[in-house]
């Protein structure tokens, strides 16, 4: 691995459950020499991707708000999608939220979440949250519009958890799953992240099919049954115009 690229790897470490990091543990964590850890931390607090807590102590850097704000403001998916969404919204029934997701590593991440009238109960997909891919509306959507090669090495990788979740006892029955799910389109689910909560999600893709992230609802599990095909119906045309926003 190239040294720039062992470097970076240095972030990945960084987490809610270990913000700060010394030297020592980035040595051992890595399994390289404190030399090698040191610069590794030094070449991020030279571009302000990591920066001294207290002396000898790191955490992340004011570089990445500067990185988030420029996403914020030119950003093609958020910008596409912000008004859409403020749209769509509308559509949601009370103390619901709509989604804008895309997937990362073996996570989904929310970038963006507009809220309807009402009380505001907690949701699971808050901005910036790695949640797994195999649970709920918003990631099964993303899930299933992966490249086979991508869905195979998440099987071999998950397979208990894709079993556990109910969509493939085998990889026969995984890859099947994911194809019918592109066919139709979006996907329906009843508390499966939050209790008492109902998603719903359509994805969003690119002239070639491939993903580029999912739009999707999140409304309160006692919402009128009658109202939940509307609502697909009314995602999937929020995706559609948010992919020919990307186009112009």
């Amino acid at each position: 691995m190239a040294a720039t690229d062992r470097s970076l790897s240095v972030l990945k470490l960084f987490s809610l459950e270990a913000p700060v990091w010394t030297a020592e543990e980035v040595s051992v964590e890595l399994q390289v020499s404190m030399s090698t850890a040191y610069r590794y931390l030094l070449a991020l607090e030279a571009v302000g991707l990591v920066t001294t807590a207290r002396a000898g102590k790191y955490v992340l850097g004011p570089a990445i708000i500067q990185l988030d704000r420029q996403i914020q403001l030119t950003d093609p998916l958020l910008l596409a999608a912000r008004p859409v969404m403020q749209k769509i919204a509308e559509f949601g029934p009370d103390s619901s939220v709509v989604l804008l997701c895309r997937s990362y590593s073996e996570s989904v991440l929310c970038m963006h979440q507009v809220h309807t009238k009402g009380p505001q109960l907690f949701v699971s997909y808050e901005r910036g949250r790695p949640m797994p891919m195999f649970r709920g509306a918003t990631s099964r959507i993303i899930l299933a519009y992966q490249p086979t090669r991508l869905l195979r090495a998440l099987h071999a990788h998950h397979e208990k958890e894709i079993r556990e979740s109910g969509i493939g006892a085998s990889w026969e029955a995984f890859r099947a799953a994911m194809t019918k799910l592109r066919r139709t389109g979006y996907v329906v689910s009843y508390g499966e992240i939050d209790k008492g909560r109902i998603g719903i999600g359509a994805a969003l893709l690119n002239d070639d099919r491939s993903v580029v992230g999912g739009l999707s609802y999140v409304i309160p599990e006692s919402t009128d049954a009658k109202l939940i095909p509307f609502l697909v119906g009314v995602i999937q045309a929020g995706a559609r115009e948010i992919e020919a926003a990307l186009k112009s």
